[in-house]
């Protein structure tokens, strides 16, 4: 069998493009689903029993089923309400599904932190609004940083099923190439080590942030002050 990489240097700017949506994509779904998290968490450790019930219901609802169902319902499924580009619906389904995880890494991260914490901020006068703020979510955030920084890379890999809803992220750009090159073998080859590069790119880059951010803490990259 003979090998023609020559394929993937002709097309290496649609690879580039790929692996930009692919990023961008991964990017705007965790900042979102980390929004979602926060909310979720807190609403599935709420006094009132109604709040914990929605919590539940939207973390089981969107962990257990598959993204690919949630992003075809949003393409497909709902355009008799809104009509969705593919775009739209890769962003709105894996943000979604993403904060359904992130509710329980969160809720994690705050059921770790010692009562002792936070009823030392209520003794400080701190209101329930106040002792979120600035002890239960900032410590939690600190605690499930690398929990997080690995949900990121699961985000990075998982976009790429959202390519049968026409994404143009890196899985869509491989098989478009293949489509009309025929080099199948070449073609996903050159993709899986695009998806390695940006696995280790992007840790790199989280555990630099994590780094500036968590310097020295307990908790955060192994190291204490």
């Amino acid at each position: 069998m003979e090998l023609h990489f020559e394929v993937i240097w002709a097309n290496l700017d649609m690879f580039l493009r790929g692996a930009g949506v692919t990023f961008g994509v991964a990017t705007v779904a965790m900042f979102g689903g980390s929004l979602l998290g926060i909310g979720g968490a807190m609403f599935r450790r709420s006094n009132l029993k109604v709040l914990r019930f929605l919590g539940t219901v939207y973390v089981n609802l969107f962990r257990n089923t598959p993204l690919l169902v949630q992003a075809y319902i949003l393409y497909f499924g709902l355009t008799f309400i809104i009509n969705l580009d593919s775009l739209s619906a890769a962003l709105v389904s894996l943000t979604i599904n993403n904060g359904g995880y992130m509710t329980e890494i969160v809720r994690a991260g705050m059921e770790g932190i010692h009562r002792n914490e936070i009823e030392a901020s209520y003794a400080l006068g701190m209101s329930h609004v106040q002792a979120l703020r600035y002890i239960l979510i900032p410590h939690a955030l600190r605690i499930v940083y690398l929990p997080t920084v690995n949900q990121f890379l699961l985000l990075v890999l998982g976009s790429s099923v959202l390519a049968l809803i026409g994404l143009p992220e890196l899985t869509f750009q491989a098989r478009k190439i293949e489509a009309y090159t025929f080099r199948a073998f070449e073609v996903y080859i050159t993709s899986m080590i695009a998806y390695v590069l940006l696995a280790a790119l992007s840790t790199i880059l989280l555990r630099a942030i994590g780094w500036r951010f968590y310097r020295g803490r307990k908790g955060i990259l192994g190291r204490r002050r």
